[in-house]
């Protein structure tokens, strides 16, 4: 997996380095090399030459080894100690520590943090030692500053990163979920529209071959066809548009169907109920139709079905009778008593099917107030 570090780009990667630099460079130049006054001139101009060059240097490889990088500079303020100690190696172990845990590991965090205490009750006790307790308040204070700030400010990007990651996974989810979902809604509906007619198709042209004399038969494969090819354009339609306002549909639709499965040998009659419905409960219940239709069509042809739709003010109602076949006869796959019962079940209504005396009846309702 890649680094947490990885993701600065390689112009702006120097920047924080090179600004440290610049930085020592003016405190050389104006006299402030050293903590201490007595200590500013000891080393030689070549030597703090160096240790520029050896901070800068530092501080570009804490970008990819964070560790090596905090363990070279600890080793090179420790030898700095005795002699200055220089500020502007503080001031790049504070950029290394920041580096270290922004970065690195867990382990790596753990170690700067213990390495850093120690530092401070090392230093905090030695100046409270030769200073008094006013020395060593403020040696609390300057190694807050140089030291345990970076550590803070590293731990606030790592929490950051992780909560963006944590965000982009869920928004990651979310997109995955709705795509499975616009998935099974496209299945849905061309199982509802299109796979009905290209069945009640496929059951005619069975027809025609025993009976090519026919030509009913043959004009109800085209009025299937034409049908199964606007359903597909309605579907389109549908999953092109914002919502599902686009597309209405209406118990209008079921007429190619019923006609096919007439000319299959299934006569339908269909009761509704006079006056307009509610779009939604509407073509919901044309949904839950067409689909029993296409299985009476498909598993009982020869058999009337009877269909009755009732409504009151709370609720749709279906009721489809339509005889067993003589000898013995399949259920089916179920998938088409399954997609009606999900149908009702979607928008809070109910749906059963199943053998009854010598019948086969399918009841669902439908609530008139359909949450969209």
């Amino acid at each position: 997996m890649e680094s947490p570090g990885r993701s600065w780009t390689s112009e702006y990667a120097a920047v924080p380095a090179i600004g440290i630099t610049l930085v020592g460079a003016m405190l050389w130049a104006a006299g402030g090399w050293s903590v201490r006054a007595d200590a500013e001139h000891f080393y030689p101009w070549q030597v703090k030459f160096g240790l520029l060059c050896g901070a800068l240097a530092i501080q570009l490889l804490a970008r990819d080894r964070p560790a090596l990088a905090f363990a070279l500079m600890l080793t090179l303020v420790a030898w700095d100690a005795p002699f200055g100690p220089s500020v502007v190696l503080w001031i790049a172990l504070s950029d290394v520590i920041y580096l270290a845990v922004a970065t690195g590991g867990d382990r790596l965090r753990t170690a700067v943090m213990w390495t850093v205490l120690v530092l401070t009750v090392a230093v905090s006790t030695g100046l409270t030692a030769a200073g008094g307790v006013k020395g060593g308040i403020y040696a609390v204070l300057v190694m807050v500053a140089i030291l345990w700030s970076p550590i803070g400010y590293g731990r606030a990007v790592l929490a950051y990163r992780e909560l963006a990651q944590v965000e982009r996974d869920e928004s990651e989810a979310r997109r995955a979920t709705a795509l499975a979902d616009e998935r099974r809604r496209l299945a849905r509906e061309l199982h509802d529209t299109v796979a009905g007619h290209l069945s009640a198709v496929a059951i005619l042209a069975d027809a025609a071959q025993r009976t090519p004399q026919d030509p009913a038969v043959l004009q109800s494969i085209r009025s299937g066809s034409l049908a199964a090819l606007e359903e597909m354009r309605s579907t389109i339609n549908l999953l092109t548009s914002p919502d599902d306002a686009a597309v209405r549909t209406t118990l209008t639709s079921l007429e190619p169907l019923i006609e096919s499965a007439g000319a299959a040998g299934v006569a339908v009659r269909l009761r509704v109920p006079d006056g307009p419905l509610p779009a939604a409960a509407e073509a919901v219940l044309t949904r839950i139709l067409g689909e029993v239709i296409t299985n009476a069509t498909k598993h009982a042809p020869g058999s009337p079905l009877e269909i009755v739709v009732a409504a009151d003010r709370e609720e749709l109602t279906m009721t489809a009778t339509n005889p067993l076949p003589a000898g013995p006869w399949s259920e089916g796959s179920g998938d088409g008593l399954r997609n009606i019962a999900f149908r009702a079940e979607s928008v809070g209504g109910t749906a059963t099917a199943g053998p009854h005396d010598a019948s086969w009846i399918v009841r669902a309702s439908v609530p008139m107030e359909v949450a969209r």
